[in-house]
């Protein structure tokens, strides 16, 4: 399965802090082979070492931790539990809407994936809105 199937694939909804967490230390214990493709940033070309990803992880987590201030985490989804090989990860500031769905769903803002990324946010992002007539003269 290549990167982009693998992205738009079945993922489980990590929604309990303690799974969140255990998915967490499950990564730390094996930090070997790890892409990190952080989507505001250029797309990563190699694996990062196991002491880098420890300390990205580290970040991610107290980003969660402090700004996602709900009983639960929901914003945390993987391909399985106990053995991930990918896991997608969204900034509590980037949720999109609350309820129903979206044209454009919000992008994980963190995608560790055992395979080497592809650019999803060219692929799935927002596309730019078609301009209008008077928008193309003013800019509002």
């Amino acid at each position: 399965m290549d990167y982009l199937t693998q992205f738009k694939g079945r993922f489980i909804g990590v929604m309990h802090w303690q799974d969140c967490h255990a998915l967490l230390k499950t990564l730390h214990n094996n930090p070997g082979d790890w892409y990190l493709y952080d989507t505001l940033e250029i797309m990563p070309a190699s694996t990062l070492d196991a002491q880098t990803f420890i300390h990205q992880l580290e970040r991610i987590k107290d980003i969660l931790v402090a700004e996602h201030t709900k009983r639960y985490c929901g914003i945390v989804y993987t391909d399985d539990l106990t053995n991930p090989t990918f896991v997608k990860i969204f900034h509590p500031n980037n949720l999109g809407k609350s309820c129903g769905s979206s044209d454009n769903p919000p992008m994980p803002q963190w995608l560790l994936s055992k395979k080497k990324p592809m650019d999803v946010v060219l692929e799935f992002g927002p596309k730019e809105a078609p301009k209008g007539f008077i928008s193309k003269y003013l800019k509002f």
